[in-house]
């Protein structure tokens, strides 16, 4: 049926008709699931225009959330980015992936603990919380309820970017790791001097979230995390252990074992 479909012109509403068909709860995942499927569906003017920039920038930047992304794509853009994956530009627009690109990974508890805060707040000055998670999200009452949410949902879909693992954004189908070169947030004098070879602005601080920095997670929740995560560490010591963010020939490693994001 929705091969048949002409979504030339196609509005939010038309996305929002879409979501139950496809069992996703964004308007932004209708673009990635239909991908997934291979399904044809014309980007929008604005993904268009992102894809523009990125042409004329002459670097690809996957935005991983919660990871500073929204200040890097604006100095390199100068406009915001979705959270589109690696695997996206490879179905949609491969001609972006021959150009060089990278991200940034972030600690994953600190991560976690970021878009704990940024869930419970709705969202930022800047950015909020998908409507479809929002209620849900400034409804939780502690860490713990954030967990049980990541940990029972039946698909990655099913929760909103800023909770998905790192390497959701950065795998290919089969889950090798499809991105050039991988900075730590920690790190971010190499991350200005790698932007500054394609733009002279400078990395400003937005999107900066809110909520209660008071509440700190306990070892329990922390070793939760760390299970949750434990991809996401896996390739944060792959790359560290192959001296990646030491070396721009070095070629980013790949992890084992087909991929468990590009869930159907």
């Amino acid at each position: 049926m929705l091969d048949r479909i002409n979504p030339r012109g196609m509005d939010m509403s038309m996305q929002t008709l879409l979501q139950p068909i496809l069992r996703v709860r964004m308007s932004s995942d209708v673009h990635e699931r239909l991908a997934s499927l291979r399904i044809p569906y014309p980007p929008g003017p604005k993904r268009l225009k992102r894809a523009d920039r990125v042409r004329a920038c002459g670097v690809l930047f996957i935005h991983v959330p919660k990871n500073a992304g929204t200040s890097v794509a604006r100095a390199l853009y100068g406009m915001d980015l979705g959270h589109e994956t690696i695997r996206y530009f490879q179905r949609r627009m491969p001609d972006l992936t021959g150009f060089p690109s990278f991200a940034i990974l972030r600690d994953p508890v600190r991560r976690f603990m970021s878009a704990y805060r940024y869930a419970c707040a709705g969202g930022s000055d800047t950015r909020h919380v998908a409507q479809g998670f929002r209620p849900t999200y400034m409804a939780f009452n502690g860490i713990d309820d954030a967990l049980d949410h990541i940990a029972h949902v039946r698909s990655l879909y099913d929760m909103d970017h800023i909770f998905r693992p790192q390497t959701w954004y950065l795998t290919d189908a089969y889950g090798q790791v499809a991105v050039d070169r991988l900075f730590m947030l920690d790190d971010m004098s190499r991350i200005q001097d790698f932007v500054r070879n394609y733009t002279s602005a400078p990395i400003g601080h937005v999107n900066a979230g809110g909520g209660d920095r008071s509440e700190m997670p306990n070892a329990d929740q922390i070793a939760r995390i760390r299970q949750i995560y434990r991809q996401d560490y896996d390739l944060i010591a792959s790359v560290m252990h192959n001296h990646v963010l030491r070396s721009a020939d070095t070629a980013v490693p790949s992890l084992t074992g087909r991929s468990v994001f590009d869930l159907v």
